[in-house]
């Protein structure tokens, strides 16, 4: 901090490709640093950096195709900068808070590289992710609902977008039996994943938070993705699965009215798509992930005993059912 070791990185390496992987590891090293007295040299640290990042990497960039068209370079460098963002943010909020447009920016770096099909990569930004929607829950007042602390940055564009990436990625819960394998066929998983099952976990409790920030966006999103499997835009196996994880995932976070109107669409929705296809597999998974989906729900089933009569109909129909798993 004394020496001019953060201008040199910055603006002596940095730049320069051959050299941009080490120098960002090194501004993470620094950024790790948690000293209360050089508070100056974190802000230059941090706008400094990113200026540099825009000219390197604009914002307009499709991070999650550059990724996977990337050499190991680009790939290592695009997880270097989520690494030094996560750090700088986390150990250093407050400066970062003080700097509107440059926290701003860093994180819309942040969603884009979240949107990045490798999941050590998810892993570091969702760690962050988690953090701040834990913070800003904590912030909030229970009776006001949502929004942001007198302090915080206007984050609600942001946050309906990692809102958005936590329903579409959501991972495998840990009941779940049913699944595709390599070659596409539906069936049941013998071995516990946990390395999903934790990721699983994770994404529950950032998307919980989230959730409770605002209810009606989380509601939103699952209700506009729920009508694009029923209209067949988004229609996959993987697709609905990961929908219905996420729909079960937050369970108990929505005011009981609110919960029983989102569930009975969401039910209606299902019912009319397991109708709607053709096929053993497809009807396998659709009503796995019905059951899966009421399941979660038991505040719900207790107070709606005629619908808890048809939900045991049905599943004394699916125990007829053969298929491999769905009698699980």
């Amino acid at each position: 901090f004394e020496t001019n070791l953060i201008n040199t990185l910055i603006f002596k390496f940095l730049p320069v490709p051959m050299f941009r992987n080490i120098t960002l590891k090194g501004l993470t090293e620094i950024a790790g640093v948690t000293v209360s007295n050089y508070d100056d040299m974190f802000i230059v640290l941090f706008s400094q950096t990113m200026i540099q990042l825009e000219v390197m990497l604009p914002l307009v960039t499709d991070i999650k195709s550059a990724y996977a068209c990337g050499q190991d370079q680009e790939q290592n460098f695009i997880q270097n900068l989520a690494l030094f963002l996560c750090t700088f943010l986390k150990e250093h909020s407050t400066i970062a808070e003080n700097q509107f447009s440059t926290l701003g920016k860093a994180l819309r770096y942040l969603v884009l590289i979240s949107e990045v099909e490798e999941v050590e990569i998810f892993k570091i930004c969702l760690e962050y992710w988690n953090t701040l929607a834990s913070e800003l829950y904590q912030d909030v007042p229970p009776a006001r609902p949502i929004f942001f602390g007198n302090n915080r940055p206007p984050t609600k564009e942001v946050l309906n977008k990692v809102r958005y990436i936590m329903i579409s990625r959501m991972a495998k819960p840990e009941e779940v039996l049913v699944v595709e394998n390599d070659n596409g066929e539906v069936v049941r998983e013998f071995m516990k994943d946990t390395d999903s099952i934790n990721l699983y976990k994770n994404m529950r409790e950032t998307l919980v938070y989230l959730t409770h920030l605002d209810c009606a966006d989380t509601e939103r999103i699952m209700t506009c993705k729920l009508q694009n499997q029923v209209n067949g835009t988004e229609w996959s196996w993987k697709n609905l699965n990961t929908l219905c994880w996420a729909i079960g995932s937050i369970s108990g976070a929505m005011h009981e009215e609110d919960e029983k109107r989102f569930l009975v669409t969401v039910i209606k929705d299902l019912l009319g798509l397991c109708e709607q296809k053709r096929g053993k597999d497809n009807k396998a998974i659709i009503a796995s992930n019905i059951m899966y989906v009421v399941g979660q729900y038991p505040r719900f089933l207790r107070a709606h005993w005629k619908f808890l009569k048809t939900v045991v109909n049905k599943l004394f129909e699916f125990m007829h059912e053969t298929h491999d798993g769905v009698q699980d």
